[in-house]
């Protein structure tokens, strides 16, 4: 057995655990170098975690702050107890405080002109900010529901403010916006660790007689996408002007396009607008990117053209991330549609389905409910949960635990299907679709059930209210506030949710709006040629309600 199995092993014993956590608490009392000891706290601290017991890590820094002989050192070791247990799936009480100190921190050594320490201080209050516990779990998005108290802390930093601010010097032409005389035949594609996502796009264009070149920037070792070497990056191009110099890897390629493209708002992104060029970039920003420091990051003013999959989303991005507003553009992602023609089966009548349901966000006890007021009227109605079956958010046990025991509580009445290669098939027998997330930006598999012909039952995503909610993005006839209301649309869809009047006109706005011929090509448009974009906003965004009037 190899030493690391011994020590994973090991890890798994209670008493081991502890064991440790005493014995490092009394190497806290060995006179040490203040930086020796924040880092010697860190990599022990970092043992527990690897091993997955973020409680544990966030112990061991809790005691080595609390023999912290200095404020600087202890600051350091408070943020490491805070993104442990924000790792474990909690939210600490004190974190608005400790982010308060990271951040003044920054602000000292950014006045001491000690740039690289600001740039970690930075890293390590960007990182409690946008943990995805605080955004992604059971509890409301502070960035979604109060987006100007949650950036508050952020604006008040000076060393924040310089992070995001533009680089000095003459204002900076937009990559875009320069002239370019033809569209573009030369595409480079950059990804980061997910190539699968855009091959599709690749082929697409390869057909059109385009040449197209894919790079994922995981595989080239100068591009450093971490959260640290992102930070650092853009806080010297906010202080001196100066851009990641070009990899030896990329340079041919860069020599060789017209346009470079990068999927998803994220690091990548990130870190191609820092890039030592002078091609346009375009982008496109779905739901997960805004809700992570990246948009913030971000010098959008080296961004010829953007694609948000939905209004709420853009405005996200517009409200969180200084200097956006490259070319700006809404056009849903392109869904794989099921066959028009293809018939349901007659247990479709009274059974209901909620697909994707393995992460908290899509809040699938919210879909329990809605069935249990439905077998009140008629015990016949059943729930089908298609996908993936293991949690795929860490952190989030005692919501994963409930909902398992409700599951079993319906017995026969729900079935989990898990995944499925075949969805076409499976929404045969489904006659309502249900979308119950708390937030989402474009919801595919409700589409893709609409298109099958289920009828659409939309929660009104509750993070995402103060942004227009799901009818900024759907018909508001979609939309419900409440199980009861989603119950009351769905019995009351006559004869059958799947024959009723209301499924008709559902398909045919599907047909309309996300027909993929079209929306393929407003994409292209953006991405191939900026000077004639074919524009898909399709309705005038929702203004963002206050906080004080959502009920």
């Amino acid at each position: 057995m190899r030493i690391a199995d011994l020590i994973a092993s090991a890890f798994k014993l209670r008493a081991v655990r502890g064991a440790g956590r005493l014995a490092w608490q009394g190497h806290t009392w060995i006179p040490a170098r203040a930086a020796d000891r924040v880092e010697a706290s860190r990599h022990f601290a970092q043992l527990y975690a690897d091993h997955g017991y973020h409680g544990d890590a966030a112990r061991i820094y809790g005691l080595a702050a609390a023999r912290a002989g200095d404020s600087a050192s202890r600051t350091q070791l408070e943020a490491g107890r805070v993104l442990a247990e924000l790792d474990a799936g909690l939210v600490p009480a004190d974190l608005p405080a400790v982010q308060r100190r990271v951040l003044g921190a920054a602000d000292a050594a950014l006045a001491g002109g000690d740039v690289d320490v600001t740039a970690r201080r930075l890293t390590s209050a960007l990182a409690i900010a946008f943990h995805p516990t605080r955004h992604l779990l059971t509890e409301p998005s502070p960035l979604l529901v109060d987006t100007e108290a949650f950036l508050r802390p952020l604006h008040d930093s000076v060393a924040l403010t310089t992070l995001t601010s533009d680089a000095p010097g003459p204002a900076t032409e937009r990559a875009g916006a320069r002239e370019r005389p033809e569209p573009t035949e030369r595409l480079l594609v950059l990804v980061a660790d997910q190539p699968s996502m855009v091959r599709p796009m690749v082929e697409r264009h390869r057909a059109a007689g385009r040449e197209v070149r894919l790079i994922d920037l995981g595989a080239i070792e100068e591009a450093d996408l971490t959260l640290a070497a992102l930070v650092a990056a853009r806080l010297d191009h906010s202080l001196t002007g100066a851009r990641i110099p070009v990899p030896a890897a990329l340079a041919d390629s860069l020599a060789w396009a017209d346009t470079i493209f990068v999927e998803w708002g994220h690091r990548a992104l990130v870190w191609a607008s820092l890039l030592d060029t002078r091609l346009p970039i375009v982008t496109r920003v779905r739901k997960y990117e805004a809700m992570t420091p990246m948009p913030l990051l971000t010098a959008w003013q080296h961004l010829g053209r953007s694609v948000f999959v939905a209004t709420p989303i853009r405005d996200l991005v517009a409200a969180t991330a200084p200097g956006f507003g490259s070319d700006v553009h809404v056009v849903p992602d392109a869904v794989d549609l099921p066959r028009w023609d293809r018939g349901k089966r007659a247990e479709a009548d009274r059974t209901i389905a909620l697909v994707g349901w393995n992460k908290v966000s899509k809040d699938p006890a919210w879909a329990l409910e809605v069935l249990r007021l439905l077998r009140e009227e008629d015990p016949t109605w059943r729930l089908l949960l298609v996908g993936e079956t293991v949690p795929a958010d860490s952190g989030a046990d005692p919501y994963y635990e409930a909902l398992t025991r409700r599951i079993l509580g319906f017995k026969d009445a729900v079935e989990v299907t898990g995944f499925t290669d075949d969805l076409a098939a499976t929404l045969t027998r489904v006659g309502v679709i249900l979308s119950s997330s708390r937030v989402e930006g474009q919801h595919d598999s409700l589409i893709q059930g609409v298109a099958s012909g289920a009828l659409p039952v939309v929660r009104d995503w509750p993070d995402l209210a103060a942004w227009g909610g799901a009818a900024a993005v759907y018909p508001a006839e979609w939309v419900v506030g409440t199980p009861q209301l989603a119950a009351e649309r769905i019995l009351t869809a006559a004869p059958t949710p799947a024959r009723s009047e209301a499924t008709r006109l559902a398909r045919e706005w599907v047909r309309r709006e996300y027909d993929p011929a079209a929306l393929t090509a407003a994409f292209d448009g953006v991405v191939l040629d900026g000077d004639r974009p074919a524009r898909r906003t399709r309705r005038r965004p929702h203004a963002r309600r206050a906080a004080t009037d959502r009920t």
